[in-house]
């Protein structure tokens, strides 16, 4: 499956539980109440899903945005 914002959207959404139309490659991760632990955790399954390759909680706390997860997504199914 190509990795973009709207093949992802829905995952993401789930991820942050907030509704798809709250959702937007803008949306802010770095001090959302959504982006905690358990979203993250989650966030990590989805990485090894669409890349097949292992990402750690650390790699993800840096990120601000969805876009920059979505980046980063791209470069690790790239390499």
């Amino acid at each position: 499956m190509t990795i973009s914002f709207e093949n992802l959207q829905g995952d993401l959404a789930e991820i942050l539980d907030v509704k798809v139309t709250e959702v937007t490659a803008d949306t802010e991760l770095t001090g959302s109440e959504h982006w905690d632990s358990f979203a993250m955790l989650s966030a990590v399954a989805l990485v090894t899903q669409y890349t097949e390759k292992q990402v750690t909680l650390g790699d993800l706390s840096h990120l601000a945005t969805i876009n920059d997860f979505i980046s980063l997504l791209k470069k690790l199914k790239e390499s």
